[in-house]
């Protein structure tokens, strides 16, 4: 009948009981993308990585997971930085994540960058979580997935309250 079997204390016989409410995974959206845009401008811009999620209830979760292989710097001097977030609402939406900012001490320096973070979008809306980037400082071309040739990853995930 649903209920799981729980211990009542020492010497005491085990119960039935109904389980613990919240913290389950209502659904799961991926999106991935080979596309590799690069940026030379301090603006945020898009990715192409974005996904759309409709939460269940307005006291839902969404956790936001992200992974792009080799993202950075191809070419300008020492000091280059570039940025990540996500925003919900899509490209022109409000920036949620706290901003993924990664120092490259050389040029033609790539690594694997990562977002996760639990968003709190209180609707039952269609809602699009978009990746953005900019190249904070440097001279050199910040490239987001270098060259298309990986497959960054976006995955929304619904957790009941």
């Amino acid at each position: 009948d649903g209920q799981v079997l729980t211990s009542t204390g020492a010497g005491s016989p085990p119960a039935f009981e109904d389980p613990a409410g919240g913290g389950k995974v209502l659904q799961v959206v991926q999106a991935t993308s080979t596309s590799g845009p690069t940026s030379t401008t301090n603006s945020y811009a898009t990715t192409n990585l974005e996904a759309s999620i409709t939460p269940s209830a307005t006291s839902s979760k969404v956790l936001i997971q992200m992974v792009s292989p080799m993202t950075g710097f191809a070419g300008g001097t020492e000091h280059n930085r570039g940025s990540l977030k996500v925003y919900r609402g899509g490209s022109s939406g409000t920036s949620v994540s706290g901003i993924l900012s990664t120092y490259y001490g050389e040029d033609d320096m790539y690594a694997d960058a990562a977002i996760v973070y639990l968003d709190s979008p209180s609707t039952t809306s269609a809602t699009t979580y978009t990746v953005m980037f900019a190249r904070v400082n440097g001279s050199g071309e910040y490239s987001f997935n270098r060259d298309g040739a990986q497959t960054a990853t976006l995955v929304l995930t619904e957790i009941g309250a």
